[in-house]
């Protein structure tokens, strides 16, 4: 109906066609009804720990604009409280100390060192603090990260001299494409077999090349054509199909207060559309690694013997 066709390089049609289960409203998380009432049973509070919108927008504007209020942030409080959205019902009567409570508080005060992510947790395991990663989906492991420093020839103990500078947490990501695939509801999402989309709006029209996705571009398309003409394994006559893997890495902290922070590794499957991956309740965020900072240790004073 939009004059959108799809071309296959393929002998076959494809095994599934995930966007036959999508609907317009599995594209975006609904976030109408800003009042206790209006929000349907069980479902999670995104303004959390405020009970409401208008609560939220109120104690935003209290905590974000400053210590001391201009002309330009009692204009924003005006644009807030004259919005036709603001119920004064919803921030009447509220329990606003126990609100900025929850909001100073953090998994550390529970004394549990929960990491922030799915699949894995961090505990105390001895008296050096180590942590244990408890698995939950898959596997993680701990490798050690050591750096060679080299040391002066008139030094006492010349040449490179290797030290431990932290561990590295991470999974396999076999383990995780296996997880992925092996799940039924990933699965119908997944776009096996690539396609070239194109824009034809009337008979007289040319055709015009979409691009949009990574499952439709000429990178995933030729990885795909050279997979398929590649020699197989041999006894297998499975289908091939390539796995589109998206990494991606940011500092994230874990408090509200203070500097604790991790650097988790992230990954994406680019055979899943962009607009899944960008709705965060579809949870197709994956953590492969955590990275840490190297601090003020024998690092640094390796480089201080250096210069």
């Amino acid at each position: 109906m939009f004059g959108l066709f799809r071309q296959y390089w393929s002998d076959e049609p494809p095994s599934h066609d995930p966007e036959d289960n999508i609907n317009l409203s599995d594209l975006y998380d609904n976030v109408t009804g800003t009042s206790d009432t209006s929000r349907p049973l069980n479902s999670p509070n995104i303004f959390s720990p405020f009970p409401n919108e208008s609560s939220f927008l109120l104690g935003e504007w209290y905590w974000n604009d400053g210590v001391q209020k201009s002309q330009e942030s009692f204009d924003r409080l005006l644009s807030i409280v004259g919005s036709p959205d603001f119920r004064p019902e919803d921030v009447r009567h509220r329990k606003w100390a126990k609100i900025n409570v929850l909001l100073a508080k953090n998994d550390f005060d529970e004394g549990d060192r929960r990491q922030a992510t799915h699949s894995c947790k961090a505990r105390d395991a001895d008296d050096d603090g180590d942590g244990e990663w408890i698995d939950e989906d898959s596997g993680w492991k701990k490798s050690p990260v050591s750096i060679s420093v080299p040391f002066h020839s008139r030094m006492k103990n010349p040449g490179p001299k290797e030290y431990h500078v932290g561990d590295l947490y991470h999974r396999s990501l076999v383990s995780i494409i296996r997880e992925k695939l092996s799940n039924v509801h990933d699965d119908q999402n997944f776009h096996y077999e690539p396609f070239e989309l194109f824009w034809k709006p009337t008979d007289e029209s040319a055709e015009t090349r979409v691009h949009g996705e990574l499952y439709t571009s000429p990178a995933f398309l030729e990885a795909h054509r050279a997979l398929q003409e590649s020699p197989g394994e041999p006894g297998c006559d499975l289908p091939r199909v390539v796995v589109a893997m998206m990494f991606w890495s940011d500092s994230t902290h874990l408090t509200s207060f203070g500097n604790a922070k991790l650097w988790p590794c992230y990954l994406f499957f680019g055979n899943e559309s962009k607009y899944l991956r960008c709705k965060p309740t579809c949870n197709l965020c994956n953590h492969v690694a955590y990275f840490q900072t190297v601090g003020y240790g024998p690092y640094f004073w390796a480089l201080s013997c250096i210069f």
